[in-house]
């Protein structure tokens, strides 16, 4: 031990000799450095573990998040506020004309039923249906605006109070084009003034007017 601290001795004394004189520019630049190196890594370290607790709390957020993901499914597009109407192109011969009714609505029905006007809902029955008005293949009056269960809100009347009344429909083409509808079936008419707004001026259809109107019956309740 005693010839290895003498062969150690001379490089500390050279070292010391090679030190700068306290308070010399140098001695103050070396400090300087010193304290510079120290802080730059004590701020590395500080970064890398910063960057490990972001890590560890984002593994943490997405773990706890997948679960929930995987319980509420895929996300729900958002609801629309006019629901979309589906087109129907109907041809003149598939029309026919609505017995009892004259001069005669012309009727063809688009889902469900036989063609026919007898059976289905009776006079003095409540109903709940979808309808459009069209004037010109412009849409006048509806009942599909909003986004309710069946994509609006269904109209109700009593079959065969007469319309403009309380409980009855507000066009006299109601009570007849229905006739002979079930529940689901869907119908289009070509209603003559008569059985729509005759002489009157409403709105932006003109007097004497023949409109087309789509009707279809949603439900029946039980008791009128």
């Amino acid at each position: 031990m005693a010839h290895a601290s003498a062969f150690l001795a001379p490089a500390r004394v050279a070292a010391l000799d090679r030190a700068p004189p306290r308070g010399s520019p140098r001695a103050r630049r070396a400090v300087a450095a010193t304290i510079m190196a120290s802080s730059s890594s004590s701020s590395a370290s500080s970064d890398r573990k910063t960057s490990r607790r972001e890590h560890a709390v984002t593994s943490l957020g997405l773990a706890l998040a997948t679960p929930l993901l995987a319980l509420a499914g895929p996300a729900a597009p958002p609801a629309l506020a006019t629901p979309p109407r589906q087109t129907f192109q109907v041809s003149e011969d598939q029309f026919r004309p609505l017995p009892g009714t004259k001069p005669p609505i012309m009727y063809a029905d688009i889902k469900g039923g036989g063609g026919g006007v007898e059976g289905g809902v009776k006079a003095g029955q409540r109903v709940a249906v979808h309808f459009d008005v069209k004037f010109r293949r412009i849409t006048v009056a509806t009942s599909r605006q909003g986004a309710g269960v069946t994509g609006g809100t269904p109209y109700g009347f009593t079959v065969g109070v007469p319309s403009g009344t309380p409980g009855g429909p507000f066009l006299p083409a109601f009570n007849e084009g229905i006739k002979g509808m079930g529940p689901g079936q869907f119908r289009r008419l070509i209603v003559p003034p008569e059985y729509a707004y005759g002489a009157n001026q409403v709105q932006e259809i003109p007097p004497n007017s023949t409109l087309t109107v789509d009707i279809e019956l949603l439900s029946i309740a039980a008791r009128a």
